[in-house]
Formats: structure tokens, sequence, C-alpha cells
């Protein structure tokens, strides 16, 4: 009877294939709580409100008064970004519709844990840890 549990945990830590729709518990509305810098690096920019909306294996979001949006790939705690920022209305002005420090830590992301509870998410790159708190659920579309 031990059998069974101990072979579900073994297979949650088996290689996924590159490309498989992102896991549920990524699925939902994620707000930035922390940017921490890693090792010497230093991040000279403090972010003004910003989430992140993961569903399936779109993102999209908001960074202040600017928008992004990208693709993921992530499975087996890795994880890679695609994004970009969306320009302004022609009669909006925003700092944020440039590509900035917080594309750049996200597109270099590596990996990511979630907490048990999938209520905390961070990622991990190379200048800094991104932590997230999740603010709202969400179901990906059927096709």
């Amino acid at each position: 009877m031990r059998i069974l549990p101990l072979a579900l945990a073994v297979s949650t830590f088996l290689p996924t294939a590159q490309g498989v729709t992102v896991t549920a518990p990524l699925h939902g509305i994620w707000k930035l709580t922390r940017m921490t810098p890693v090792g010497a690096n230093t991040l000279h920019t403090p972010l003004p409100e910003t989430d992140l909306i993961i569903v399936g294996n779109s993102v999209r979001g908001r960074l202040g008064c600017g928008r992004y949006e990208g693709t993921i790939d992530a499975g087996n705690n890795t994880v890679q970004f695609k994004v970009t920022p969306l320009p302004p209305s022609p009669t909006e002005r925003c700092l944020y519709a440039t590509p900035g420090v917080f594309h750049e830590v996200l597109n270099t992301a590596w990996g990511y844990i979630i907490s048990g509870d999938t209520k905390r998410l961070v990622f991990f790159s190379k200048t800094a840890w991104l932590s997230f708190e999740r603010i709202g659920y969400v179901t990906p579309a059927q096709k």
C-alpha cells in the first residue's frame, strides 16, 4: 500500500517536455511583493505596483502605467519567459512602456518555486528574485 504514494511523489520530480502547457498551480493572477537583488547586483529602479497573469503558456501584466505580454515555458521548477512591454496609447506617457529592469529579470529567469498552499511564487534569475503573492485565479480555455 505504500508503493502508490511513493510512485506519485517520484513522478512529480521527473523532467517535463519542453512546450508542455504550464502546470495549473502557476495559473493565476500574481502581485509582485518584492524584487531581491542577487549577490553584488544592485537594482536601481524601485518598482511600482506590478502584477503578472499566467494562463496556459501566455503571460501578461501591468507594471505601473505600462503593460507587457509574452510567453512562459515552465515545468519541473524550471522556467523561461519571453516578455516585452506594450506601447502606450497615443495620448499616454509612461516610463514603464520601454524595456526595463523588471522585464530583464523576468526574461532571464531560470527557475521558480511555489509554496505548498500555492499562495506564494518566486522566480529566480541571475540578477534578482521576484516574489509574488496570488491575488486571483484563472482557468485556461479548453481547445
